[in-house]
């Protein structure tokens, strides 16, 4: 369980958190819209400890993992090395470390590429590598900032599933920040639409589907998209 009360905080004159309040389940996927700006990320950065909120209590399991926009891969190093590097505090035994590396690569179908450079792999294998790390370091929250952001549409259904894929085999506590209706609808068991600052809730959504049944053109995704449509078109007023 992630809960956040009465938060505060502002960036000088900006304030992005006011009184803020909120529930997040464990092993529950939360998917978070907002508008650009909204504080999305914010409330992120308070989970991963990189920022502190002015007043307020935010409570919530020690170990975190992230996911960021951008895989962060080290270019001089390897595939399985880019993992090792950051999942050996976490193995100290070397076999169990390799054995962990070797079972999420092939969970994710990234065996074959686990001697490869990071200019060797395209985007979609690169963001592959970056839900691997997070997932295989034993944390009890994973942030996600729009990972699969900059991917074609192709690559971002075959992400989302390798995400799926990872979700299901150790599930965790989820807050998936993303400004695509699409993906919150593919992934969440909860979806949240947030206003601008200072960041307040809209409404809430329940997703019932299990997500290997949704289709994103069914009845029952095409009338809460619809819905959901409905509440971002309030960011513009």
């Amino acid at each position: 369980m992630i809960t956040f009360r009465k938060v505060n905080l502002a960036f000088g004159d900006t304030v992005v958190l006011q009184d803020f309040s909120a529930d997040f389940q464990s092993h529950k996927i939360h998917c978070i819209l907002g508008p650009s700006g909204c504080g999305k990320t914010t409330l992120l950065n308070l989970l991963s400890g990189t920022l502190l909120q002015d007043s307020g209590e935010i409570s919530k399991p020690q170990n975190v993992s992230y996911v960021f926009q951008e895989d962060l891969l080290i270019p001089q190093k390897t595939a399985r090395q880019n993992l090792e590097l950051v999942l050996k505090s976490a193995y100290k035994d070397k076999a169990r470390l390799h054995a962990v590396i070797a079972q999420f690569l092939q969970l994710t179908g990234l065996e074959s590429a686990k001697d490869l450079y990071p200019h060797e792999l395209s985007g979609g294998m690169r963001q592959r590598l970056a839900l691997i790390r997070a997932f295989a370091y034993p944390s009890d929250i994973l942030l996600m900032d729009e990972p699969f952001k900059a991917l074609d549409k192709t690559r971002r259904e075959s992400l989302i599933k390798s995400f799926l894929s990872l979700y299901n085999a150790d599930k965790r506590t989820v807050l998936f920040v993303t400004h695509s209706i699409d993906e919150a609808l593919l992934t969440g068991d909860v979806i949240y639409v947030y206003s601008d600052k200072p960041m307040t809730l809209q409404k809430s959504f329940t997703v019932d589907e299990p997500p290997e049944m949704r289709k994103l053109y069914g009845e029952s995704l095409t009338k809460l998209k619809n819905e959901i449509y409905k509440e971002t078109e309030k960011w513009a007023t």
